[in-house]
């Protein structure tokens, strides 16, 4: 076992990040949050504004203010690939979004840690291998944490329809009663019960429609392939503003690049509208009485997990570091299955975990070959 400090401290700072991450989404699916139609830009609003507030919570901790451009950097990384990935929960759901969001990271992170940092292993066939074995894991928890639900889905679409059938028939066949009885009094229609509407499944972009879980999967690629990259920029970062240091510059880029997108889009609107008014009144609402506390712990908790990974990253390098706090879908899959019991069946409940221990085979396994301690390291 490996008695570096700093790498113990590594170790530790990826398992805070793990907690994080897998749990900032959780006040998203509460009550309160899914009363409104909350769009992705404003959701990353919260996240990048808790972002900023409690950076400056290292202060306590010893760290001296300091900052670099680099953080700038890492904002127009970070603020897109959060609004793609918040879009991604919202229409492809939230466990295989992030399955796909957090096995993109894995593999990015590894290309920029051992292709780019030259960051070294022990062996590059095991690495890779652990890689992949993380990834297949993530997958198996992302599609064992919705086969149930899916399934569910399946179902009572198909009993809805059947029941829509069956009251279009009786309808027609009570309509057809009252022509041949030619009563003089008018007939009464059959009382339906409509189920709420359902939010359109498909978007229209530049003219062409596309499915919102499609779009939805895309967008989780995107988040993971871009967003993936969001610490990237701290290895360029000299001086006291790299691991702790760097966690102001990173949540002062998010403020600025937040602020530059809502600008963009301000601007889009007045020039589609050519009405200052009009521009301000089509922006999407933030909801504050509602999403005020819901926004605020979820970005509170991304914080928590941003900060271990930064310094996870500082001391396992980006390959391990920012990999190894993947696992946080690990614990957002525990609390979908304990806590919103979105799994109920023991079979799949057992695969999920199956796939769980060979992510955390494969953590373990990159670890080890990463490790002051591994084989052949003196």
């Amino acid at each position: 076992m490996a008695s570096d400090p700093n790498y113990i401290l590594g170790w530790f700072a990826a398992f805070v990040g793990t907690i994080g991450f897998g749990s900032f989404a959780v006040p998203i699916k509460g009550e309160a949050a899914n009363s409104v139609d909350i769009d992705p830009l404003v959701m990353q609003s919260y996240k990048s504004l808790m972002c900023f507030l409690t950076s400056w919570l290292v202060v306590l901790l010893g760290q001296e203010v300091s900052f670099t451009w680099w953080g700038i950097v890492s904002g127009l990384f970070w603020v897109p690939g959060g609004a793609f990935n918040i879009f991604a929960i919202r229409n492809a759901g939230l466990a295989i979004s992030q399955g796909i969001v957090s096995s993109s990271i894995v593999m990015v992170s590894f290309i920029w840690g051992n292709l780019i940092f030259r960051e070294s292993v022990e062996s590059q066939i095991i690495a890779y291998a652990a890689v992949w074995l993380i990834m297949a894991g993530l997958y198996g928890m992302s599609y064992y944490s919705t086969a149930e639900p899916l399934l569910a889905e399946i179902v009572n679409e198909s009993d809805h329809g059947e029941r829509k059938e069956e009251e279009e028939g009786l309808m027609m066949q009570r309509n057809s009663d009252a022509f041949e009885n030619d009563s003089s009094a008018p007939s009464q229609p059959l009382e339906i019960t409509q189920q709420p509407p359902r939010r359109g499944r498909t978007i229209v972009i530049c003219g062409k429609t596309y499915s919102r879980r499609n779009l939805g999967l895309f967008s989780a690629l995107l988040c993971g392939t871009w967003g993936g990259s969001c610490l990237v920029p701290m290895h360029y970062s000299t001086g006291d503003t790299n691991g702790l240091g760097y966690v102001i510059s990173f949540s002062t880029g998010a403020m600025v690049v937040t602020v530059f997108l809502w600008i963009l889009r301000y601007t889009h609107q007045l020039i589609k509208l050519k009405s200052i008014k009009e521009a301000y009144a089509i922006m999407p609402p933030f909801h504050f009485r509602v999403m005020w506390l819901p926004g605020a712990t979820a970005g509170t908790l991304w914080s928590i997990g941003n900060v271990g990974s930064i310094v996870a990253v500082e001391h396992l390098g980006q390959g391990v570091g920012y990999s190894a706090s993947q696992a946080a879908l690990l614990v957002s899959g525990i609390w979908g299955i304990f806590y919103f019991k979105e799994v109920t069946k023991p079979s799949i409940i057992g695969k999920w975990f199956l796939s769980a221990f060979v992510t955390i085979a494969g953590i373990l396994l990159l670890g080890y070959e990463s490790s002051p301690s591994g084989p052949g390291r003196r």
